[in-house]
């Protein structure tokens, strides 16, 4: 413990709290009956050792991959854990409240509180029904029937109802003074599937504003600066939270499944998916379907890669934008690599020859009828685009026109209208000059 970030208060509070609930658990193991002992304690850690308090509660991660090569670090909190589907943004958003409150007014957070968390579920869920009356939103069709608000997911559009008119939301993620000192507090929503931001543009300037705020921001003893974001990841919502105040800088990361993925690498996603499999029958599951297991392990690949972009792009390290657009040019490269069926390595070194021009031209000719229109949008898009995908790009260029003259030798484009080729490499040439 003597390492934690100098912001020490809000990681002792939670640990006292599940320190407590730790003791509660033995008390009732110890004097339940027989038959029902070790019941309680497994409701929490289901096949997981239950490791001494400071390793269960706070786990120290470093996290890098390939678009950010500095590892990033964070504190991975343990929190009540989700049992129940379809309310993982009720936890989401319950452990971030917990949080700020805990910081702002300095008392113990009830993060582990399973009442608490049930009583705010219940409470968030009335409200939703009140503002479905005030604002005469239609009770008849999703998600505003009351099987939606009761037994479905956390929609986005109830984040922003929250957001707008529930008093606990307003009052927590307001800016405020408590005890001589200014806590300046935001709140914003990411949305990462795939590897891809879904935010749109005007969304993705407005968070870059926040990242410059925390990344310039001059923390006093009388101001400090907490930033919160929830975290929609492909199936799963999560809960990050970034705090600068004179004693440093810390991240927290809160996630409902309690487990420690964020260490894992792929193969151990893929093994844990298929333990689980086996698992699901005596839990009285249905196993996953194929599409389900692969959304889950890409769920948990998300996760690992926003929580390492999200710090780069807080502290400054690397832009929002440029991720984007890096991510936005593979959308028009991979197909090409992927229609050529070599590696990447082998694609950069491809070249039209007498042997392989005729089916490479049929390639170029097919991609760039696909995708003529997708580089088109692209134009004036290129923000920092990354060395390995300036290679690709002129490689792009290279071999389109090296097919378009393969098509003007040979005939095979008699129309006068120009051919698709024509038209990707027009665009693909107008990109090139702001790469």
């Amino acid at each position: 413990m003597e390492n934690l970030h100098p912001a020490q208060e809000i990681i002792f509070n939670i640990v006292s709290q599940i320190q407590n609930h730790h003791d509660f658990i033995n008390y009732m193991n110890s004097n339940s009956q027989k038959t029902k002992q070790g019941q309680w304690i497994q409701q929490y850690f289901k096949n997981e050792p239950n490791l001494p308090i400071t390793h269960n509660t706070i786990r120290v991660v470093e996290l890098q991959n390939e678009y950010i090569p500095i590892k990033q670090h964070f504190h991975h909190i343990l929190v009540h854990k989700q049992n129940v589907p379809n309310l993982c943004g009720y936890h989401a958003t319950f452990n971030l409240i917990q949080c700020v409150q805990s910081i702002k007014y300095r008392i113990p957070p009830l993060i582990y509180d399973i009442a608490a968390f049930w009583t705010y579920v219940r409470r968030t869920q009335d409200f939703l029904r009140q503002y479905r009356s005030k604002y005469q939103l239609d009770s008849t069709t999703w998600p505003w029937r009351d099987s939606d608000i009761e037994s479905g997911d956390f929609e986005r559009s109830y984040l922003k109802s929250c957001l707008h008119a529930k008093p606990l939301f307003k009052t927590t993620f307001q800016n405020e003074i408590v005890q001589d000192v200014k806590y300046l507090v935001t709140n914003d929503t990411i949305f990462f599937q795939y590897g891809n931001v879904i935010n749109g543009y005007n969304e993705r300037v407005a968070l870059q504003k926040k990242f410059d705020q925390f990344k310039e921001f001059k923390p006093s003893k009388n101001e400090e600066l907490i930033q919160t974001y929830m975290l929609g990841v492909t199936n799963h919502w999560i809960s990050f939270l970034a705090y600068k105040c004179v004693l440093g800088t810390q991240f927290i990361v809160m996630d409902s499944r309690n487990r420690d993925f964020f260490l894992w690498n792929s193969q151990q996603i893929r093994d844990f998916l298929q333990q689980d499999q086996l698992e699901r029958p005596n839990r009285g599951q249905k196993p996953l379907n194929q599409f389900y297991l692969d959304l889950y392990e890409q769920g948990m690949k998300d996760l690992q890669q926003i929580i390492t972009l999200l710090i780069s792009w807080i502290t400054g390290q690397t832009k929002l934008e440029s991720y984007v657009s890096n991510q936005k040019i593979r959308v028009f490269l991979n197909p090409l690599i992927e229609l050529l069926e070599v590696s990447q390595e082998e694609y950069l070194n491809l070249k039209f020859t007498n042997e392989n021009a005729a089916n490479l031209y049929q390639i170029l000719a097919l991609w760039s009828d696909q995708y003529r229109i997708t580089v088109s949008e692209f134009i004036g898009n290129a923000i920092d685009i990354s060395q390995i995908n300036k290679a690709l790009f002129l490689k792009s260029i290279e071999l389109a026109q090296s097919a378009l003259e393969f098509q003007t030798k040979n005939g095979l484009w008699n129309q006068q209208k120009q051919s698709p080729l024509h038209s990707i490499i027009k665009c693909l040439k107008i990109i090139n000059q702001s790469i």
